[in-house]
């Protein structure tokens, strides 16, 4: 997952960049949700997977997304994708846009999770230190359970992730002593 999103980010920041320039961001957005929807579909992939196929057969397919963005951007970027063989970062370079649109709106995405769910006083508290941490930004709250975590919570948002949990803290320790 790392990789793609590697591969995803400069497509996804040069994408925005081309969307604010021309005040269509929102169309942007959709596009690229549109596109990795279409690309999720296995037929899509065996026939963008498949090496007798041209590049232009495989750009053809994609641009006949409905999509109400500038159709020579959009069949470059479509392009662009299939000769460099990024097309598998599509969902990718959606989420990273979708963050970016999100960010210049002032809103933040944060996904907590936690080894138990949360009750209303420990959300208010959490989302509190949020709010102080990333003053002047909205935040958008996500909780999420997972019980391996032991105790404690991971807050993940964009490159920033927080790992205050039971088992990040035996991995670090467990680290430590091998060192």
């Amino acid at each position: 997952m790392a990789d793609l999103i590697t591969v995803a980010r400069p497509y996804a920041e040069a994408l925005y960049g081309l969307a604010k320039e021309s005040g269509q961001e929102q169309a942007w957005a959709d596009a690229l949700q549109v596109l990795a929807a279409m690309i999720a579909d296995a037929q899509a992939q065996a026939f963008l997977s498949d090496p007798e196929r041209a590049d232009a057969e495989k750009v053809a397919l994609l641009s006949a997304a409905p999509v109400k963005v500038d159709s020579k951007a959009w069949e470059a970027f479509l392009a662009l994708l299939i000769h460099h063989d990024r097309w598998p970062a599509t969902a990718e370079i959606g989420t990273l846009f979708g963050e970016a649109l999100r960010h210049a709106e002032g809103i933040v995405d944060v996904l907590v999770t936690s080894a138990v769910a949360l009750d209303a006083n420990q959300k208010t508290t959490v989302q509190s230190a949020l709010e102080r941490r990333f003053a002047g930004r909205q935040v958008a709250f996500r909780e999420s359970v997972d019980a391996a975590l032991i105790g404690g919570l991971v807050i993940h948002t964009g490159d920033l992730t927080i790992d205050a949990s039971v088992r990040g803290q035996v991995q670090q320790l467990a680290r430590t002593l091998r060192s």
